[in-house]
Protein backbone atom coordinates (compact mmCIF):
# COMPACT_ATOMS: atom_id res chain seq x y z
CA UNK A 1 0.00 0.00 0.00
CA UNK A 2 2.29 2.35 0.81
CA UNK A 3 4.59 1.61 -2.49
CA UNK A 4 1.68 2.29 -4.04
CA UNK A 5 1.07 5.61 -2.33
CA UNK A 6 4.81 6.56 -3.02
CA UNK A 7 4.46 5.40 -7.16
CA UNK A 8 0.59 7.15 -7.38
CA UNK A 9 2.43 10.05 -5.93
CA UNK A 10 6.38 10.69 -7.26
CA UNK A 11 5.49 9.04 -10.68
CA UNK A 12 3.77 12.06 -12.32
CA UNK A 13 5.05 14.94 -13.63
CA UNK A 14 6.81 17.62 -12.33
CA UNK A 15 5.53 20.37 -10.69
CA UNK A 16 2.22 18.05 -9.41
CA UNK A 17 3.85 15.93 -7.22
CA UNK A 18 4.97 19.53 -4.69
CA UNK A 19 1.73 20.59 -5.83
CA UNK A 20 -0.03 17.82 -4.10
CA UNK A 21 1.99 18.02 -1.30
CA UNK A 22 1.82 21.24 -0.56
CA UNK A 23 -1.89 21.65 -0.74
CA UNK A 24 -2.10 18.43 1.38
CA UNK A 25 -0.05 19.58 4.37
CA UNK A 26 -1.97 22.94 4.02
CA UNK A 27 -5.20 20.91 4.63
CA UNK A 28 -3.90 18.69 7.32
CA UNK A 29 -2.08 21.85 9.02
CA UNK A 30 -5.58 23.81 9.32
CA UNK A 31 -7.69 20.44 9.85
CA UNK A 32 -5.27 20.47 12.98
CA UNK A 33 -6.13 23.93 14.21
CA UNK A 34 -9.23 24.04 13.56
CA UNK A 35 -9.38 20.54 15.93
CA UNK A 36 -7.54 22.78 18.32
CA UNK A 37 -4.30 20.47 18.48
CA UNK A 38 -2.23 23.14 17.16
CA UNK A 39 -1.69 26.69 17.30
CA UNK A 40 -1.47 29.07 14.28
CA UNK A 41 2.10 29.23 14.86
CA UNK A 42 2.32 25.43 15.41
CA UNK A 43 0.41 24.56 12.41
CA UNK A 44 2.65 26.79 10.64
CA UNK A 45 5.35 24.30 11.86
CA UNK A 46 3.82 20.97 11.12
CA UNK A 47 2.77 22.28 7.86
CA UNK A 48 6.53 23.03 6.65
CA UNK A 49 7.73 20.10 8.43
CA UNK A 50 5.08 17.78 6.60
CA UNK A 51 6.52 18.94 3.50
CA UNK A 52 10.22 18.31 4.41
CA UNK A 53 9.25 14.31 5.89
CA UNK A 54 6.91 14.06 2.89
CA UNK A 55 9.33 14.59 0.08
CA UNK A 56 12.21 13.13 1.67
CA UNK A 57 11.30 9.80 3.38
CA UNK A 58 8.06 9.56 1.08
CA UNK A 59 5.04 7.98 2.94
CA UNK A 60 7.18 5.52 4.76
CA UNK A 61 8.72 8.43 7.05
CA UNK A 62 5.60 10.64 6.40
CA UNK A 63 2.91 7.69 7.71
CA UNK A 64 4.85 7.19 10.79
CA UNK A 65 5.35 10.87 11.22
CA UNK A 66 1.61 11.44 11.05
CA UNK A 67 0.86 8.23 13.68
CA UNK A 68 2.73 10.18 16.26
CA UNK A 69 0.97 12.98 15.95
CA UNK A 70 -2.60 11.70 15.62
CA UNK A 71 -2.01 8.63 18.01
CA UNK A 72 -0.65 11.89 20.86
CA UNK A 73 -3.65 13.81 20.37
CA UNK A 74 -6.28 11.55 20.23
CA UNK A 75 -4.48 9.70 23.67
CA UNK A 76 -3.78 13.69 24.62
CA UNK A 77 -7.89 14.22 24.31
CA UNK A 78 -8.86 11.04 25.70
CA UNK A 79 -6.95 11.83 28.87
CA UNK A 80 -7.74 14.86 29.56
CA UNK A 81 -11.56 14.11 28.90
CA UNK A 82 -11.13 11.48 32.18
CA UNK A 83 -9.04 13.61 34.04
CA UNK A 84 -11.97 16.46 33.87
CA UNK A 85 -14.57 14.06 35.52
CA UNK A 86 -12.39 13.40 38.49
CA UNK A 87 -11.42 16.02 41.18
CA UNK A 88 -7.63 14.89 41.62
CA UNK A 89 -5.29 18.15 41.86
CA UNK A 90 -2.81 18.85 38.69
CA UNK A 91 0.27 20.99 38.95
CA UNK A 92 -0.30 24.13 36.43
CA UNK A 93 1.55 23.80 33.20
CA UNK A 94 2.54 26.81 31.59
CA UNK A 95 1.16 25.93 28.29
CA UNK A 96 -2.23 24.90 27.26
CA UNK A 97 -2.78 21.32 25.40
CA UNK A 98 -2.62 23.52 21.79
CA UNK A 99 0.53 23.29 20.63
CA UNK A 100 2.79 25.98 19.41
CA UNK A 101 5.47 26.24 17.26
CA UNK A 102 8.31 25.64 20.23
CA UNK A 103 6.53 22.07 21.57
CA UNK A 104 5.95 20.81 17.40
CA UNK A 105 9.86 21.91 17.05
CA UNK A 106 11.09 19.96 20.36
CA UNK A 107 8.85 17.02 19.66
CA UNK A 108 9.85 17.06 15.44
CA UNK A 109 12.83 18.99 14.74
CA UNK A 110 15.44 16.04 15.22
CA UNK A 111 12.86 13.80 12.72
CA UNK A 112 12.83 16.20 10.32
CA UNK A 113 16.73 16.96 10.50
CA UNK A 114 17.40 12.92 10.34
CA UNK A 115 14.97 12.57 7.20
CA UNK A 116 17.14 15.67 5.28
CA UNK A 117 20.23 13.25 6.26
CA UNK A 118 18.42 10.32 4.75
CA UNK A 119 17.50 12.18 1.50
CA UNK A 120 21.17 13.55 0.98
CA UNK A 121 23.45 10.73 2.50
CA UNK A 122 21.04 7.30 1.79
CA UNK A 123 22.53 5.94 4.72
CA UNK A 124 20.34 3.51 7.36
CA UNK A 125 21.61 5.35 9.84
CA UNK A 126 19.70 8.11 9.18
CA UNK A 127 16.89 5.86 9.46
CA UNK A 128 17.51 4.87 12.43
CA UNK A 129 17.66 8.39 13.77
CA UNK A 130 14.49 9.14 12.05
CA UNK A 131 12.66 6.16 14.13
CA UNK A 132 14.45 6.97 17.29
CA UNK A 133 13.56 10.70 16.91
CA UNK A 134 9.65 9.56 16.46
CA UNK A 135 9.48 6.97 18.96
CA UNK A 136 11.21 9.07 21.32
CA UNK A 137 8.07 12.16 20.72
CA UNK A 138 5.67 9.94 21.56
CA UNK A 139 6.81 7.68 23.77
CA UNK A 140 7.62 10.94 26.19
CA UNK A 141 4.01 12.21 25.12
CA UNK A 142 2.02 9.10 26.02
CA UNK A 143 3.85 8.84 29.56
CA UNK A 144 2.52 11.98 30.75
CA UNK A 145 -1.07 11.27 29.41
CA UNK A 146 -1.40 7.54 30.24
CA UNK A 147 0.36 8.22 33.92
CA UNK A 148 -1.93 10.96 34.81
CA UNK A 149 -4.70 7.93 34.68
CA UNK A 150 -2.90 6.04 37.35
CA UNK A 151 -5.12 5.56 40.22
CA UNK A 152 -1.77 5.72 42.38
CA UNK A 153 -0.22 9.23 42.78
CA UNK A 154 2.88 9.73 40.98
CA UNK A 155 6.76 9.67 42.56
CA UNK A 156 9.47 11.73 41.85
CA UNK A 157 11.88 9.55 39.61
CA UNK A 158 14.69 11.94 42.02
CA UNK A 159 13.84 10.32 45.12
CA UNK A 160 10.76 8.39 44.96
CA UNK A 161 8.50 10.72 47.11
CA UNK A 162 5.48 11.93 46.02
CA UNK A 163 4.70 14.32 43.72
CA UNK A 164 1.79 16.13 42.24
CA UNK A 165 0.20 14.92 39.15
CA UNK A 166 1.59 16.09 36.06
CA UNK A 167 4.66 17.53 37.69
CA UNK A 168 7.87 17.21 35.57
CA UNK A 169 10.10 14.54 36.60
CA UNK A 170 7.22 12.49 38.59
CA UNK A 171 6.28 8.59 37.41
CA UNK A 172 4.12 6.11 37.49
CA UNK A 173 4.34 2.37 36.55
CA UNK A 174 1.11 2.89 34.01
CA UNK A 175 2.88 5.87 32.82
CA UNK A 176 6.27 3.90 32.07
CA UNK A 177 4.37 1.43 30.83
CA UNK A 178 2.21 3.28 27.93
CA UNK A 179 5.98 5.01 27.27
CA UNK A 180 7.37 1.72 26.69
CA UNK A 181 4.60 -0.02 24.32
CA UNK A 182 4.18 2.95 22.13
CA UNK A 183 7.30 3.45 21.62
CA UNK A 184 7.45 -0.39 20.64
CA UNK A 185 5.06 0.07 18.25
CA UNK A 186 6.47 2.97 16.64
CA UNK A 187 9.21 0.70 16.16
CA UNK A 188 7.55 -2.35 14.98
CA UNK A 189 5.84 0.20 12.40
CA UNK A 190 9.31 2.13 11.34
CA UNK A 191 10.48 -1.95 10.91
CA UNK A 192 7.25 -2.70 8.73
CA UNK A 193 8.13 0.86 6.82
CA UNK A 194 11.22 0.60 5.68
CA UNK A 195 12.09 -2.08 3.95
CA UNK A 196 15.72 -3.47 4.25
CA UNK A 197 16.32 -2.17 8.11
CA UNK A 198 17.55 -4.74 10.49
CA UNK A 199 15.11 -6.18 13.18
CA UNK A 200 18.72 -4.90 15.51
CA UNK A 201 18.25 -1.40 14.31
CA UNK A 202 14.24 -1.68 15.42
CA UNK A 203 14.79 -2.80 18.68
CA UNK A 204 17.49 0.11 18.77
CA UNK A 205 14.52 2.01 17.74
CA UNK A 206 12.21 0.94 20.56
CA UNK A 207 15.37 1.10 23.28
CA UNK A 208 15.74 4.87 22.31
CA UNK A 209 12.36 6.04 22.28
CA UNK A 210 11.42 4.91 25.98
CA UNK A 211 15.46 5.77 27.29
CA UNK A 212 14.31 9.34 25.87
CA UNK A 213 11.08 9.59 28.05
CA UNK A 214 13.24 8.28 30.78
CA UNK A 215 16.09 10.50 30.32
CA UNK A 216 13.11 13.01 30.25
CA UNK A 217 11.43 12.71 33.46
CA UNK A 218 15.05 12.99 34.76
CA UNK A 219 15.79 16.15 33.19
CA UNK A 220 12.16 17.70 34.66
CA UNK A 221 13.06 16.41 37.84
CA UNK A 222 16.57 18.24 38.11
CA UNK A 223 17.11 20.95 35.89
CA UNK A 224 13.49 22.23 34.63
CA UNK A 225 12.23 25.14 36.62
CA UNK A 226 9.29 25.43 38.90
CA UNK A 227 8.04 28.12 40.85
CA UNK A 228 5.96 28.56 43.80
CA UNK A 229 2.22 29.92 43.06
CA UNK A 230 2.19 32.41 46.42
CA UNK A 231 -1.88 31.87 46.80
CA UNK A 232 -1.60 28.09 46.82
CA UNK A 233 1.83 27.18 47.75
CA UNK A 234 1.77 24.91 44.85
CA UNK A 235 4.30 24.28 42.03
CA UNK A 236 3.67 25.72 38.83
CA UNK A 237 5.90 25.25 35.50
CA UNK A 238 4.37 28.81 34.40
CA UNK A 239 7.11 31.82 35.78
CA UNK A 240 4.08 34.95 35.78
CA UNK A 241 0.79 35.14 37.55
CA UNK A 242 -1.10 38.18 37.07
CA UNK A 243 1.44 40.30 35.65
CA UNK A 244 3.99 38.74 38.88
CA UNK A 245 7.42 37.35 38.65
CA UNK A 246 7.21 34.09 40.41
CA UNK A 247 9.87 32.77 42.89
CA UNK A 248 11.83 29.95 41.32
CA UNK A 249 11.86 26.77 43.58
CA UNK A 250 14.21 24.46 41.69
CA UNK A 251 15.99 23.90 38.33
CA UNK A 252 17.63 26.09 36.13
CA UNK A 253 14.92 29.50 35.03
CA UNK A 254 15.49 29.38 31.11
CA UNK A 255 15.30 25.37 31.10
CA UNK A 256 10.95 24.70 30.52
CA UNK A 257 9.08 21.96 29.93
CA UNK A 258 10.21 22.63 25.92
CA UNK A 259 13.61 22.93 26.44
CA UNK A 260 13.63 19.70 28.59
CA UNK A 261 11.74 17.36 25.42
CA UNK A 262 14.46 18.81 22.87
CA UNK A 263 17.27 17.85 24.73
CA UNK A 264 15.61 13.84 25.58
CA UNK A 265 14.96 13.97 21.74
CA UNK A 266 18.29 15.19 20.65
CA UNK A 267 19.82 12.73 23.35
CA UNK A 268 17.95 9.70 21.34
CA UNK A 269 18.12 10.65 18.10
CA UNK A 270 21.73 11.05 18.32
CA UNK A 271 22.75 7.90 20.71
CA UNK A 272 20.66 6.01 18.31
CA UNK A 273 23.18 7.24 15.58
CA UNK A 274 25.83 6.54 16.92
CA UNK A 275 24.79 2.64 18.00
CA UNK A 276 23.31 2.05 14.38
CA UNK A 277 26.52 3.35 13.24
CA UNK A 278 28.48 0.47 15.47
CA UNK A 279 26.13 -2.14 14.52
CA UNK A 280 26.13 -1.74 11.16
CA UNK A 281 29.51 -1.89 11.43
CA UNK A 282 29.67 -5.26 13.30
CA UNK A 283 27.09 -6.35 10.59
CA UNK A 284 29.43 -5.67 7.85
CA UNK A 285 32.30 -7.26 9.41
CA UNK A 286 30.84 -10.27 10.34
Amino acid sequence: MIRFLDNALFSISWPWPIVIIVLSMAFIAVAAYLAKALSVSGSLSAFVMGIIVLWTTRFEGFLLFMLFFVSCTVVGKISKKIRSSTKRTEIAEKKGHRRDYVQVLSNGLMATIAALFWFFSAKDTALIMFGAAVAEATSDTFAGDIGRLSKHDPVSIRNLKPVPVGMSGGVTFLGMLGAFLSSAVIAFCWYVSFQGVSIYAAVLVCLMGFAGAVIDSYLGAYVQAHYVDPDTGMLTESDVKDGRKLELAQGIRWVDNDMVNLLSNIFSSVFALGMGTLILRLAATN
